[in-house]
């Protein structure tokens, strides 16, 4: 049938099991040669279609941050198959038992909600029935198999549980290449490393047996081809006519014709962009990307070499620039840090070597049978970095340079020491190996076998750590003499050790990171099976440490970060550990532990150390920390489930109000249970509409009026519940700010508040709503796309209807993207409001840093106005500041007459609350706006009665 026909495809004969199994055996065949997934998904696909008869499989990746899978096969598709073969589907189609693994198959997919937009599709390639199969990728779902059929009785039991053995190959078939891809990346960085050190090891042989200048360049660019593996390098030198011309000198690798005969002067059109020009004015290594040189003439001439990157390092002749040596390389990252370091030495080495040989061209007064040998030597003879000593065959010193001296704490000068005989050297020298026996031993041993020896090392006294190389000398076939290099590596090796040390250590708090923390966690629980001892995991969050960091500085947060360290050390016992998890998360370790008091008293003393301010430049800045445990032998499981039943307890901590300890028990992990079935409960309301908006009134008492009028509402959410009623967000809030459901509320909440909003202007009412925001919502990059969206759907509505209220306590809260986020909403002419204020960490700086036009004071300060006389206080005072600041303030939680007559006594212009109205329905505000009649204390400026004022009984 045509796909553009609109006659329906006749339902296909049941497939017979051979084929299944034929399927089956091919997809076997297709996993055991572990092609790359792009081959795999195209062979299924194939497969499928081929042997089964299923209609336009499609197999697509899911990109979780995207919420949308991508299609990966078919990877082409003609023009009239686009409509069916989407590039992106996203993945809220899927149902709730697809994300727990099962195969969600659609019988009926024409009439399924939320396809509406593919039906057309549907209809024109026939297609009734559809069936996605979950692909897992460690544990996680990472691939999509969709099969269509024109049948809706196509996916019988025995095709699925096809599929279900094919998700399996396919999972097996994406682990083993995720497994390989990692394996080659470690077996490459590996290779990378041996070869960057034989790589400097050969330059370093190199520079040691060159005895002319075109030998040095030539075999140097030899070995970082041949050894190095780089497809080419080639070296030119400056002529010295300061015409900035640069002249080939040596190559080695690709491309040898273009180089036979290269000039290149560096101010040219297309060459002063160059890296060898960088390099040149610089003085400095550089690497330049081939594909950042655009149709520059470097960049054109290194892409028909095949060359990804160029590395260029500038050799140095009397402490100018001479030269430079060039490599290319055909990866955009090949060039490590690591290997520019190795590159950067021998850089040094060929300035060094190069140095030399044209000084040994003009010493005519050198021993002619000594100079063929010690022509090898030049590049190192002088060096500050390697000492040199040259012994003749008659064992006495020939020469020997400062660095050798200097390395052996000797008191003679090097010129002194021409002519002291091979025994002087080695008293001389004896005392200043680490082991004076065994390092005078191992030097006859050397002496005895007189055969080559290549960089071995040696321990020196005072912890220091040389490479000794030794070669005969032959002059002619016949021995002359012998030679000793030695180069200090000690702060190699030191570097080495810091590596190794950043494996297992935080370098922040120098404390030991998270690998390390559960090798020693295993080892003590080792122990404690062992001895039938109890141990304790902790695991401690700081409190408010994200905003602290926002305001104060990186360098504060590290600050905080190493005192908070030093202080947790401070209050554990001998033989207890603390870890940096990462961010501001510390793990503890206490063993060998006593009973659960002394867990409890060393978790009394960690918050006490952590509540003590901490000074930075004349501020105190204060902190609290949640800190979870978990006991074992109590809770009788491995090292991986203690550390995330701690982490529970943490949660449940910080939950109860921070600035304390809990003990995890299974009821937690009970409540963890109850809140993702709460987050799914929530998910199903958004997508069944049973999530609903109440409206309660704020009310305004204006100076120059004698009663109370009615200002604005607030979009109150709740979940609605067959058998609960209607649900209060206190028992849903922490799904409010969830990764994936805080955008998708969001935008319902704006979306219903302006649909009232129209509701109440057909009716003649025109009242500002404010909806709630969640912190992890504003924040998104999408917000303000999601607030231009809701409000182009109701263009009839005012944008100064609709206003957002975001809490001052919300932990994603960046000030500085909150701000920018305000002004864009401000410029929409929509209204920001701070609630809950007074409960969080912020301010009224941070009000005058976020610039909102409103803030709320939260129901706690209102609650007590009454027999708090300090909460009279901060009442007042954040009035009096918005009033400065230009600032209104609405007091939410209003419960009483008295509360609202205090309030108003103190200059709050605005209420809302119980006194004045509960949430209701959109449809019964304007009935109680025209009945509503406000308590006779409110219609006027009359003080409330000085004992309120007071706080006196």
């Amino acid at each position: 049938m045509s796909p553009s026909s609109n006659v329906p495809t006749p339902a296909p004969k049941a497939v017979p099991i051979e084929r299944f199994y034929s399927a089956l055996a091919s997809i076997g065949d297709l996993v055991a040669s572990m092609p790359q997934p792009q081959a795999l998904y195209a062979g299924i696909v194939d497969i499928f279609e081929r042997h089964v008869g299923a209609l336009l499989v499609i197999v697509g990746e899911i990109d979780y941050d995207a919420g949308v899978m991508l299609r990966r096969a078919p990877a082409q598709v003609s023009a009239r198959k686009e409509d069916i073969y989407p590039e992106s589907v996203p993945i809220a189609f899927a149902r709730p038992s697809f994300w727990e693994g099962e195969i969600d198959v659609e019988a009926n997919i024409a009439d399924a909600p939320g396809r509406e937009a593919m039906r057309p599709a549907y209809a024109r390639h026939g297609i009734r029935s559809s069936a996605a199969v979950p692909v897992h990728c460690f544990g996680k779902i990472h691939t999509v198999l969709i099969l269509r059929s024109s049948a809706p009785e196509f996916f019988m039991p025995e095709l699925l549980q096809l599929l279900k053995r094919v998700a399996l190959s396919m999972s097996h078939a994406l682990e083993g290449d995720a497994q390989r891809t990692r394996l080659d990346q470690s077996l490459l960085a590996a290779e990378r490393g041996q070869r960057a050190l034989r790589l400097l090891s050969e330059t370093l042989k190199v520079a040691t047996h060159a005895s002319m200048e075109r030998d040095l360049l030539n075999d140097a660019c030899g070995v970082v081809v041949d050894v190095g593996a780089y497809p080419v390098c080639w070296v030119g030198l400056l002529t010295s006519d300061h015409s900035q011309t640069l002249e080939l000198h040596a190559h080695a690798g690709r491309g040898a014709e273009s180089y036979q005969s290269l000039e290149l002067r560096l101010a040219d059109s297309g060459i002063s962009t160059s890296v060898t020009a960088a390099v040149i004015q610089s003085g400095e290594p550089v690497v330049k990307l081939v594909s950042e040189g655009g149709e520059e003439s470097w960049a054109t001439r290194a892409r028909q070499l095949g060359l990804a990157a160029l590395l260029g390092l500038p050799l140095h002749l009397r402490g100018q620039v001479a030269g430079v040596i060039v490599v290319g390389a055909e990866a955009a990252d090949r060039f490590s840090g690591a290997e520019i370091r190795v590159f950067e030495e021998i850089a040094k080495e060929l300035s060094l070597g190069l140095e030399q040989l044209r000084a040994s061209n003009a010493q005519e007064v050198a021993e002619r049978q000594l100079k063929a040998n010690l022509h090898r030597f030049q590049a190192i003879l002088a060096s500050r970095y390697a000492g040199v000593l040259v012994i003749d065959k008659t064992e006495h010193v020939q020469f020997c340079n400062a660095t050798f001296c200097r390395m052996f704490d000797l008191a003679e000068s090097p010129e002194q020491m021409i002519g002291l005989s091979s025994t002087q050297v080695g008293d001389k020298t004896r005392m200043a190996f680490a082991d004076p026996e065994r390092g005078i031993k191992r030097i006859s041993s050397i002496l005895e076998c007189d055969e080559p020896v290549d960089a071995e090392e040696i321990s020196i006294s005072r912890g220091r750590t040389y490479l000794r190389s030794f070669a005969p000398l032959m002059l002619d076939d016949q021995p002359c003499g012998r030679v000793w290099h030695l180069i200090d590596i000690t702060e190699r090796k030191a570097q080495q050790a810091q590596l190794e040390r950043l494996a297992y250590y935080d370098p922040t708090t120098e404390l030991p990171n998270r690998p390390l923390f559960f090798e020693l966690l295993e080892r003590a629980l080792g122990q404690a099976q062992r001895h039938r001892a109890s141990l304790a995991v902790g695991v401690m969050d700081l409190d408010g440490f994200k905003p602290l960091a926002d305001q104060h500085g990186h360098e504060a947060g590290n600050q905080v970060l190493r005192e908070t360290a030093n202080r947790i050390k401070s209050a554990l016992n001998e033989g207890d550990v603390v870890a940096r998890f990462g961010g501001d998360v510390f793990a503890v370790l206490l063993s060998d532990l006593g009973n659960q008091q002394d867990m409890l008293a060393v978790s009394g003393r960690i918050l006490e150390a952590v509540r003590c301010p901490i000074p930075w430049h004349g501020e105190s800045l204060h902190l609290s920390a949640s800190l979870g445990w978990a006991l074992y032998p109590q809770d009788d499981v491995d090292a991986d489930t203690l550390v995330r039943h701690a982490s529970l307890a943490m949660f449940v901590a910080k939950d109860r109000g921070r600035d304390r300890d809990q003990l995890y028990s299974p009821a937690i992990e009970l409540a963890g249970m109850e809140q993702r079935s709460m987050k799914s409960r929530v998910a199903d309301a958004l997508d069944g509409g049973s999530l609903v908006l109440l409206y309660q009134p704020i009310v305004a008492i204006d100076a120059e009026s004698t009663a109370p009028r009615v200002v604005g509402a607030e979009a109150l959410l709740r979940l609605r519940d067959t058998e609960s009623g209607l649900i209060s967000p206190a028992r849903f809030h922490h799904v409010l700010d969830d990764t994936r459901l805080a955008r998708p509320i969001g935008r319902f909440v704006m979306d219903a508040a302006l649909q009232t909003s129209e509701a109440w202007l057909q009716q003649g009412l025109r009242l500002p709503v404010a909806v709630n925001i969640s912190t992890r919502h504003l924040m998104h990059p999408q917000f303000l796309a999601d607030l231009d969206e809701v409000l182009s759907a109701h263009p009839t509505i005012d944008a100064t209807l609709l206003g957002i209220e975001i809490t001052e306590t919300g932990p994603l809260l960046d000030l500085a993207r909150a701000r920018l986020v305000i002004d864009e909403c401000r410029a929409r002419r929509v209204n920001v409001s701070l609630d809950d204020f007074g409960t969080g960490s912020a301010s009224l700086s941070h009000v005058q840093q976020m610039d909102v036009a409103t803030l709320k004071i939260d129901k706690s300060f209102v609650r007590d106005i009454l027999m708090e006389h300090r909460n009279i206080a901060i009442a007042a005072g954040i009035l009096t500041t918005a009033r400065i600041l230009g600032i209104t303030v609405i007091a939410e939680g209003v419960e009483t007459e008295a509360q609202g007559e205090t309030l108003i006594s103190l200059g709050c212009r605005q209420l809302q609350g119980y006194a004045i109205a509960q949430p209701m329905p959109a449809e019964a505000i304007p009935a109680w706006m025209a009945s509503w009649i406000p308590p006779a204390s409110w219609r006027s400026e009359t003080p409330a009665p000085e004992h309120h004022l007071l706080g006196e009984p």
